[in-house]
């Protein structure tokens, strides 16, 4: 089961199954040898009897697309073939990187002309704050060059681009020894300490919301990232830190968990979990939506409907 499809289907109050809902899935990497063989064309009028289904009742249909425009291709569905099946808008939705966006962009819009479907806007996601103003003008400017509105601007947020440590926990299957009051604690990137204290002083002062990995028997590390206001730590191979560390960690709210993987492992599963921020919880799904209202023409998009 898909985990978006559940989730929209969830706070959207949508009857349908979730195979009408999302027909087709792709896996995030190998998914070629499930298509072997297939018809095509069967694939095809299987996604659109679904959007016909989906779209009993219904005043508008949001479609979300792949991460590319060229996903599925391979089936002849890419993202445009689709959207003329549908006889739907494109909106292209673009995450901040930098002045290279609007090369892209660009580039995109160009595929789209191919298949004769012009994009009805851009919208650039997680935008820092510094460069919100940046995004407003100079990229607009150039989007405007090329015929391109911009539909939204929106910024990057804290809650919304962090897990907090329980979802890590959770995720990990881990044992708390101690700092469970911090367990809400945001955490936006993992360090590993395999180094000097020294060294690893530097490294772990210089990032905020971090989770620090290291062994369970280094001690001095464990205390200096305790010093240095770590989200948590995580402690692997299942060795068991001195005791004195214990009072630190929840006196600072600073979570201690235990992990039985060695650090490559621990590092393999952390990079599987970071980066996929689920809006699973009522205070996210509200700061999204007030985001979005904030920050995006909405009403333009569905008057043009």
């Amino acid at each position: 089961m898909d985990e978006d499809v559940e989730f929209m289907r969830r706070i959207l109050d949508l009857k349908e199954e979730n195979e009408t809902i999302c027909p087709i899935t792709l896996s995030e990497t190998d998914f070629l040898e499930n298509f072997i063989g297939k018809d095509f064309r069967e694939i095809e009028e299987k996604i659109y009897f679904s959007f016909k289904k989906i779209s009993i009742g219904k005043d508008i249909i949001f479609i979300e697309g792949g991460h590319t425009l060229s996903t599925g291709a391979f089936i002849n569905l890419c993202v445009p073939k689709l959207a003329k099946i549908f006889s739907s808008k494109i909106i292209l939705v673009h995450q901040f990187k930098g002045d290279f966006l609007v090369d892209e962009i660009i580039q995109a819009k160009d595929y789209c002309l191919k298949w004769g479907l012009k994009p009805y806007g851009v919208i650039i996601n997680k935008v820092p704050q510094e460069k919100i103003q940046f995004t407003n003008t100079i990229i607009k400017d150039f989007f405007n060059m090329h015929d391109l509105e911009l539909l939204g601007v929106i910024p990057e947020n804290l809650t919304l681009n962090s897990l907090t440590v329980k979802e890590i926990y959770e995720k990990i299957n881990g044992k708390i020894l101690a700092g469970e009051e911090g367990l809400n604690n945001l955490v936006q990137t993992f360090l590993v300490g395999a180094m000097s204290v020294e060294s690893a002083m530097k490294y772990f002062r210089r990032t905020i919301n971090k989770l620090i990995i290291t062994g369970g028997d280094r001690t001095d590390l464990i205390l200096s990232a305790l010093e240095t206001k770590a989200s948590g730590i995580i402690l692997t191979g299942n060795l068991y830190p001195s005791i004195k560390v214990f009072p630190k960690a929840d006196e600072l709210k600073i979570p201690l968990i235990l992990v039985p993987y060695d650090t490559f492992t621990t590092i393999q599963l952390l990079q599987k979990i970071i980066g996929k921020v689920k809006l699973i919880d009522e205070e996210r799904i509200k700061i999204a939506k007030q985001i979005f209202e904030e920050n995006v023409k909405w009403k333009r998009i569905l008057e043009d409907e």
